[in-house]
């Protein structure tokens, strides 16, 4: 997969990676966890998660999972899904 990266100058988004997965555990808080998670993050759970997010930008699948990054080292500050399909959406026309 080629590196994707989109950016204002200020905010870049781009495929998250594995050398994220510290920055994504420390950025947990109980709000995270209790709407999104379900449950504290694990190491081996965060790192699954983004093979499988990368798996699916290579094989152009359904999911593109973006790592929300800032300032001049880009460092992760948050995550955003866009899913092309998914339970209870109409199939594009």
């Amino acid at each position: 997969m080629h590196e994707i990266e989109l950016s204002d100058g200020i905010i870049t988004l781009s495929p998250l990676r594995l050398d994220d997965v510290e920055a994504h555990l420390t950025g947990e808080d109980k709000l995270l966890v209790r709407w999104l998670n379900g449950g504290p993050g694990t190491r081996e759970g965060v790192e699954a998660y983004f093979r499988h997010c990368r798996e699916q930008w290579d094989a152009a699948g359904p999911l593109r999972a973006f790592g929300i990054r800032a300032g001049a080292d880009k460092l992760l500050a948050g995550t955003i899904d866009l899913r092309f399909t998914g339970e209870g959406l109409a199939p594009a026309r």
